[in-house]
């Protein structure tokens, strides 16, 4: 598994875990490298992905609502709502990866650790904010 996955991955998981504790964004980061065996590698990305995600709430939440019809926040399984967050944190404010690189990378995640009908929703979601926020001029060869 590559080191960007695994970022994510952990992320996801510190993303999770803000949601369901409201707990501050830097405590749960410290008890995350405090309590697990993580390698050190994985952590500067990591943190920024989750930092960047929580900074950018407001704007990444307004979107996914906007983007996921017949869906509320509030009634997604939180474990999607995460990776939702961190994908679309990617698609709008990491110009360094190319939004088709962070859907897959979100779909992945979603067959390992969410349910059976996440991966499609994720990647429809995920799809339409691509399609509708990010600069057109960079999805057009994509």
């Amino acid at each position: 598994m590559s080191s960007r996955r695994q970022s994510r991955i952990v992320a996801m998981q510190m993303l999770y875990q803000i949601h369901i504790t409201a707990e501050p964004v830097q405590r749960v980061i410290l008890q995350f490298w405090q309590n697990r065996e993580i390698s050190i590698t994985i952590r500067p990305f990591t943190q920024q992905l989750v930092e960047g995600t929580t900074e950018n709430l407001k704007t990444i939440d307004e979107k996914i609502q906007a983007t996921s019809k017949n869906w509320k926040l509030h009634r997604m399984p939180i474990v999607d709502l995460s990776i939702l967050r961190l994908a679309t944190y990617e698609i709008l404010y990491m110009d360094e990866i190319d939004a088709p690189t962070s859907i897959n990378e979100a779909v992945e995640i979603a067959k390992k650790y969410s349910t059976p009908n996440s991966p499609k929703f994720i990647n429809g979601v995920l799809d339409g904010i691509r399609k509708n926020y990010k600069n057109p001029s960079e999805t057009k060869s994509k």
